[in-house]
Order: C-alpha cells, then sequence, then structure tokens
C-alpha cells in the first residue's frame, strides 16, 4: 500500500486536502468519485518532486502542444487504441520534442497509468485545464470527443497569438528604425553641422544650441541611456513579479484608453471559453471555475472569477454574480443569463467568447492600422524639427571671412 496525498471537492463543494492509502492512484481514485467527491489535483507528485518540477522547462511549445492535440484527436476518432495511436505519433511525428513526449506518455500508460496521470507528472507542459479535460474524457469514454474540444481551444488561442503577433511587425520595425534613425541624426550628423557653425564662429540660435546639446549629450553618456532604460525594465520586471506589483500593474493595464479594454476582453474571451468548455464536457460547474482562474493572468479578472467561485458554492447564479462585477460586459452577463435559462451555459459562454474575440481583433486590427500613420508622423515631426534648427543656423549665416 502507498500513500497518495490529494485536493478535491466534497459533496458541498469544500475544498479538502486529505492523505489515504491505497494500492494505486487509479484505485484511490475509483474510491473517491465512489464518495461523491471531485478530485482536483494530486499533491504527492508535487511533494515528490519538489522544487525540480517547478523549475523545470517546458519541453512542448504552444505549437507543439497543439499539434499533439490535433494528432491524437484524429487518431482517437478513428478509433484507434490509445497505445496505437501514441505508436503512430512518434512514427510520424518529426518534432523531436513531440516524439520524446509521447515516448513517456506512452511508457507510463503501459505502466498502468491513465494518460490524465501521465499528464499530471508534466504539468509544465499540460495544463490543469487539459489534465482535467482529458481526466473527465477518460471517465465518461468520451476522450476522443474531449480531445477535438481541446483541438478548438487550442487552435483558436493560436490563431488570436498569430494574428496579434503578424499585425505587430510592421509597427514596431517602423518604431525601432525611426528610433535609430533619430540616434544617428542626434549622434552624427548634428555634431557635424556643430563643428562647422563653430568653426565659422556663427552665432547659433537658442533651438539649434539645445539641439546640440542633446547631442552632445548623446555622444558622451549613450551608456548612461541605455543603462537607465535597461535599469528600468529589470526593474518593472521584478516589481511585477511580486504580488502587490502585479495588482498594480494589471489595474492599470485596465485603466489605459483603449488598450485597457482590448486586455479587458482578451482576458474575459478566455475565462468564458474556457468555463463554457469545460462545462460542455462534463465538468462540474464548480470544478471548471476552480480550474478558470488558473488560465486568467490578469489579478482583477482573477479576483472576480475567485468571488464567482466562492458565491457559487452557496448556490448563487453565475450571471446575477456577475452583474455585480463591472468587468464582465453587459452581453456576456446576458449570455449567461440566457445559457442559465436554457440549461446550455456551456454553449453560450463559447459562443460569447467567439463574439468577444470577434470583436479584440476588430480592435486590434484598427489600433494598428491608427498606429501606423502615428508613428510616422511623430518621426516625420521630430526630423523635421532637427531638420528646420539646423537649416534656421544655416540661413543665419551673412559672410564667411575667408
Amino acid at each position: 500500500m502507498e500513500q497518495f496525498r490529494y485536493e478535491a471537492l466534497d459533496t458541498q463543494g469544500k475544498r479538502i486536502v486529505k492523505a489515504e492509502e491505497a494500492r494505486s492512484r487509479q484505485e484511490l481514485l475509483l474510491l473517491i468519485q465512489a464518495r461523491g467527491q471531485i478530485l482536483l489535483r494530486w499533491l504527492d507528485t508535487e511533494g515528490k518532486k519538489g522544487k525540480q518540477a517547478q523549475k523545470a522547462r517546458r519541453s512542448l511549445s504552444s505549437k507543439h502542444l497543439l499539434q499533439f492535440t490535433r494528432d491524437m484527436s484524429h487518431l482517437m476518432k478513428a478509433e484507434l487504441p490509445m497505445d496505437r495511436a501514441l505508436s503512430v505519433i512518434v512514427e510520424s511525428s518529426t518534432e523531436k520534442p513531440i516524439k520524446e513526449m509521447v515516448v513517456y506518455l506512452k511508457e507510463s500508460i503501459q505502466g498502468g497509468s491513465s494518460l490524465s496521470e501521465a499528464m499530471t507528472s508534466k504539468s509544465n507542459d499540460f495544463s490543469e485545464l487539459y489534465i482535467n479535460m482529458v481526466r473527465v474524457g477518460e471517465m465518461g469514454g468520451v476522450l476522443p470527443l474531449i480531445l477535438e474540444k481541446l483541438n478548438r481551444l487550442l487552435e483558436r488561442s493560436e490563431e488570436i497569438k498569430k494574428f496579434i503577433i503578424s499585425s505587430s511587425i510592421y509597427p514596431i520595425i517602423l518604431l525601432i528604425v525611426g528610433i535609430l534613425s533619430l540616434f544617428i541624426i542626434m549622434g552624427y550628423v548634428v555634431p557635424k553641422f556643430a563643428s562647422i557653425f563653430i568653426e565659422l564662429g556663427q552665432t547659433i540660435p537658442f533651438s539649434t544650441q539645445v539641439l546640440i546639446s542633446m547631442s552632445e549629450f548623446i555622444q558622451h553618456w549613450w551608456w548612461l541611456i541605455i543603462g537607465l532604460i535597461t535599469g528600468f525594465i529589470v526593474f518593472m520586471k521584478q516589481y511585477v513579479k511580486t504580488s502587490q506589483g502585479k495588482k498594480q500593474f494589471d489595474r492599470w493595464i485596465l485603466k489605459m484608453p483603449y488598450l485597457g479594454e482590448i486586455m479587458l476582453e482578451i482576458q474575459i474571451s478566455r475565462f468564458c471559453r474556457t468555463l463554457g468548455t469545460l462545462t460542455q464536457s462534463g465538468v462540474p460547474i464548480l470544478k471548471a471555475l476552480s480550474i478558470v482562474g488558473a488560465v486568467l493572468t490578469n489579478t482583477v479578472i482573477k479576483a472576480a472569477s475567485d468571488y464567482i467561485y466562492q458565491q457559487v458554492r452557496e448556490g448563487k447564479r453565475i450571471s446575477n454574480l456577475m452583474k455585480e462585477k463591472p468587468v464582465f460586459p453587459p452581453m456576456v452577463v446576458q449570455m449567461a443569463t440566457l445559457g442559465e435559462e436554457t440549461g446550455r451555459i456551456g454553449e453560450m459562454l463559447v459562443s460569447a467568447a467567439d463574439d468577444l474575440d470577434q470583436k479584440t481583433q476588430e480592435k486590434i486590427k484598427a489600433f494598428l492600422t491608427m498606429l501606423e500613420p502615428l508613428t510616422i508622423l511623430f518621426m516625420g515631426l521630430m526630423i523635421g524639427m532637427i531638420v528646420v534648427s539646423m537649416l534656421s543656423t544655416i540661413f543665419g549665416i551673412n559672410e564667411v571671412q575667408f
């Protein structure tokens, strides 16, 4: 007999942490289910691997995870046995990280573990959301359907990520080139003109003198500028890692004009899609709400999600709780209300997430479209001011003594 520690939800929806003896985790899982409890996670795995598990790096990128999920979904829909499906992926995959992960999963399953148990020991690669959905699929005998839902969820996340990256490339390049151009002009071109003005003994206008002083500062103290910028970035990174810093940063992000609205919609969409997908997959609402908090990155939205979880345990409706939190748009609240009234809350939440994603993409596209001319205009004004300042001094030269 071996002792296992676990965290679960009892019949009243309260979290419990216990340690019990059993021959295997699978046997203890059946015992937990027989009591009407819902397993949240195994704690013994974390205890044994401790800090090594936390420090371990991910071996699967989001792209690799999506490819693995897509392959498993197709093969399981074709009614292949689990071990055969994993063998096919090992033989056909050209990605080394996927091959290594699938070999590990296959060996664990052949050793008596379930797929969800094997994934639990690789929590850096498989999220709590992923593992719990797979566990529900195994328990309900609907693993192919669950994998298909996971595939759609990951595909949607990857689509949004690719859209943001591809849409941001041109404005970012434009901004970098503009800033570098300013530094080259201030650090190389302006000093050349300044030396000519000094040799001619020409009276230099105030605006040009300021420009020359700035140029000299950049020439002599460029390392200080780079050091201050680097130091500020490092400081902000460390500050955001603290609990208080993270809360302040998240609140500040949501208050930003336009961008704050986009960030809010991204987080609410993630909340709706995750909760909707879990409930559609057969995960009990309380367990689904406990998992949702793990996929949210903004502490303000995460606090709202935790509040809903605590109040739903006491029998309150999700839609009524959403109304109490201003972070949830009225459309999402209405969709949740309709879902509760019709008994299709999962479907309604996923539909709300689709609508939010579409709006978010439109806003991001509009923002980046507006950013391009603004960046060009700003850089044009900066360079134009430098040119005008230089030309005003040149045109002010009346006589040159030879």
